[in-house]
C-alpha cells in the first residue's frame, strides 16, 4: 500500500494554498491514501479525494520543561540561529518548541503507523520541513521531500533578512523541488553543497474548457489583476498605471483582498478617469475566478509584484489564452515572454506599466492569433496533466 503524508499550511481549510486542489488529485491517483496534515484548520473545509484524510496535531501542553527533554544532536545545527537573532530567548524557546513539536508528530505518526511505510511531503520549506527534519535527523522517519515557492525560498525578502534553521532542512531533506528554474538557480548558488538534491517541478493548471477568442466589443476592454492586496502585490501601482490611460474604455476587475484594499479602492475612487471602471471582488474562492475567465472575454492579467515564485495565476490566465503584462521578479520571465505578454522591469515606473498595459490592449487582447498562442504556451509549459503526472509518477516511486 502506497501511503504519502502531506503537509500544509491551512489546505485544505480555508480559501489559501487554492494550487494544492489540482495537485491533491493527481496524488490521491498515486497513492492508495493520502493523509494532510495542516498547520491551521481555521476556516471551512474544502472538498478533497476520498482516499484523503486530514490528521489534525494538537500541539498543547508545551513546557520549557518538555521542550528541553525533546533535545538531541539536531538541536546543535541549530545553535547558528540563537546568534543570529537579536532576540536570544526567543530563538532559545523556538529551538525548544520545534523539538517538542516534533515529538508530538512523532506521536501521531507512530499512532497511525506512518513512520516507516510512508513518503512524507511538506509542501513549502518552512515549518512542517523543520518539523520533519528533526524526526529525521532522530532517525524517527526514513526522510522527506519538499517544495519550495517563493516566501519560504528567498531569503533577501525574510522580514529576518534569512531564513531559519535552512541547513537544518536540507541537510535533512532528501530531495528539494523547486517551482522554477529562478528558484532553482537560486538554491545552486546558495547552497551548492546540497545541488544533487535540487530538482526543478513546475506547478500547472487545469483547463478544459475552449477559451473565446471572439471579442464582443472592439473598443472596450476588460483588465483583471488577481492577488493579496498587500504590499509585495503592489496593487496601487495597477491603479496609478490606469489613472493615465484617457483613451479607452477600460473595466478593471481585481479578485482579493488584504490590509491594503481600502487604500487603493480609495485611490481608483478619487483618480481614475471616467473612461476607467472598476470592480474590487474581495476574496472569493479560486473557483469563482476560473469561471469569470470562462464566461467573460478577459483583455489582459495585470501583476506587478516586488516578488513572486512563479505565480499560478498567471497560468490560469494564459490557459484560457488571456495575454499578460507582469513584473520580471522570481520565475515570472518563465512564463511571460513575446509569445504571451510584456515582461515589465523588475521596479517599473509607472509610465512603463501604462505602456504595457497599452502594448497588451493594442497587440494581443483582440487578436485572435496571438490569444491562442498565449494558450498554446500554457499546453506545452504548465498544463497540470503533465506537470503533476511527471511529478507523481517519480515521488511514488520513493515511498
Amino acid at each position: 500500500m502506497k501511503t504519502l503524508c502531506l503537509y500544509t499550511n491551512q489546505f485544505p481549510y480555508g480559501l489559501g494554498e487554492q494550487f494544492i486542489e489540482t495537485e491533491i488529485k493527481y496524488l490521491c491517483k498515486a497513492f492508495d491514501k493520502v493523509y494532510i496534515l495542516p498547520n491551521s484548520s481555521e476556516g471551512t473545509r474544502r472538498e478533497i479525494p476520498q482516499n484523503a484524510e486530514v490528521l489534525t496535531l494538537k500541539i498543547d501542553g508545551y513546557t520549557t520543561k518538555e521542550g528541553l527533554k525533546a533535545l538531541g544532536l539536531w538541536s546543535f545545527s541549530c545553535i547558528g540561529e540563537v546568534f543570529k537573532n537579536h532576540n536570544k530567548k526567543y530563538a532559545i524557546s523556538d529551538i525548544l518548541r520545534i523539538g517538542y513539536k516534533a515529538e508530538l508528530l512523532y506521536s501521531l505518526l507512530k499512532e497511525k503507523d506512518l513512520l516507516s511505510n510512508s513518503l512524507h511531503y511538506s509542501y513549502w520549506l518552512e515549518d512542517w520541513a523543520t518539523t520533519l527534519s528533526v524526526l529525521k535527523a532522530k532517525k524517527k522517519i526514513k526522510g522527506y521531500i519538499s517544495r519550495a515557492h517563493r516566501f519560504d525560498l528567498y531569503e533577501e525578502i525574510s522580514r529576518l533578512g534569512y531564513i531559519p534553521y535552512r541547513k537544518l532542512q536540507l541537510k535533512n531533506l532528501d530531495y528539494l523541488y523547486l517551482i522554477s528554474e529562478d528558484g532553482l538557480d537560486y538554491m545552486i548558488e546558495k547552497y551548492p553543497q546540497y545541488k544533487e538534491k535540487y530538482k526543478l517541478s513546475y506547478l500547472g493548471v487545469e483547463n478544459d474548457s475552449e477559451p473565446n477568442f471572439n471579442y464582443s466589443v472592439k473598443d472596450e476592454y476588460t483588465v483583471v489583476s488577481c492577488s493579496r492586496v498587500v504590499e509585495v502585490k503592489r496593487v496601487d501601482l495597477i491603479s496609478k498605471a490606469l489613472s493615465q490611460i484617457t483613451d479607452k474604455k477600460i473595466n478593471w476587475i481585481h479578485f482579493g483582498d488584504g490590509p491594503l484594499f481600502d487604500g487603493v479602492k480609495k485611490h481608483a475612487e478619487a483618480n481614475l478617469p471616467e473612461n476607467v471602471t472598476y470592480n474590487f471582488r474581495g476574496m472569493v474562492p479560486n473557483s469563482e475566478v476560473l469561471e469569470f475567465y470562462k464566461n467573460n472575454f478577459v483583455d489582459c492579467l495585470i501583476n506587478v509584484s516586488s516578488s513572486e515564485g512563479l505565480p499560478v495565476s498567471i497560468m490560469e490566465a494564459v490557459s484560457y489564452g488571456i495575454p499578460i503584462v507582469a513584473t520580471d521578479v522570481g520565475g515570472t520571465s518563465e512564463i511571460i515572454n513575446p509569445q504571451t505578454g510584456v515582461l515589465l522591469s523588475e521596479n517599473p515606473e509607472i509610465t512603463e506599466i501604462k505602456d504595457g498595459i497599452v502594448e497588451v490592449l493594442n497587440g494581443y487582447s483582440k487578436n485572435p492569433s496571438k490569444r491562442a498562442s498565449v494558450r498554446d504556451y500554457w499546453l506545452n509549459h504548465f498544463d497540470a496533466k503533465v506537470n503533476y503526472e511527471t511529478f507523481v509518477s517519480e515521488i511514488v516511486e520513493y515511498n
